[in-house]
């Protein structure tokens, strides 16, 4: 009947659900983690390039990522073919937020720069404007890792501008962010920057936040510097 009858893919679109539905009830056993997976490789059988599939591809990275143990090569693997199999995608965008903090935290066999460098050049896939609040997170990792690390330069203040520029939802975080800014201008020497971002901050920040007062002397003494 034509009422009843599946609409194309929908066999697909449950057997997705199915899989999904396994990772998502506590508690999330190994036979658990193993049926999921195996379900959504069959999902994958075929190069099929459907939603289901990408959808398929992200879980199995989350798996390799979250459920069990993996090489961190694997990982990164698994992350990568999600960006590759459609960049333009949400997913896709999810996967390389995702793999930044791989690169970032999770390469022990790379230099500081390495690390740095490798998370921002995802910045065309995990920055994309698609999806804002995901897009501010990527950039506030950039910038926290790099501070992390104790680097400051102005990748890192460039990184912050764009969080902020993005507007992240959370009062909290963007109040956070506007100290975060300051204090990079001021280690860099961006006086005018500094001043105004402290403002910024100040406008915004509740008095009993233990970081007001030291804000609001280091806002006063590069103001006395600047007469």
């Amino acid at each position: 009947d034509v009422f009843t009858r599946d609409a194309p893919g929908a066999d697909r679109q449950r057997a997705l659900g199915a899989a999904a539905s396994l990772l998502n009830d506590p508690p999330v056993t190994s036979g658990k983690v193993a049926q999921a997976e195996a379900e959504l490789r069959a999902l994958l059988a075929g190069n099929v390039a459907d939603e289901p599939a990408l959808y398929a591809r992200y879980l199995l990275a989350r798996i390799a990522h979250l459920h069990r143990p993996a090489e961190i090569s694997e990982i990164e693997r698994a992350y990568r073919d999600v960006i590759a199999a459609s960049p333009a995608h949400p997913l896709a965008q999810l996967a390389a937020g995702k793999l930044a903090l791989v690169l970032l935290y999770q390469r022990p066999d790379l230099t500081v720069p390495q690390r740095l460098a490798a998370a921002a050049s995802l910045a065309p896939v995990a920055g994309a404007e698609r999806l804002p609040e995901t897009a501010c997170i990527y950039y506030r990792v950039l910038a926290e890792a790099a501070l992390y690390y104790d680097v400051i330069d102005e990748r890192v203040l460039a990184w912050l501008q764009r969080a902020a520029a993005l507007g992240p939802r959370d009062v909290m975080t963007a109040t956070s962010l506007r100290l975060q800014l300051a204090e990079v201008a001021r280690a860099l020497g961006r006086r005018d920057e500094a001043l105004a971002y402290y403002r910024q901050y100040l406008a915004t920040a509740v008095p009993t936040d233990n970081r007001y007062r030291t804000a609001a002397e280091r806002m006063a003494e590069l103001a006395k510097e600047a007469k």
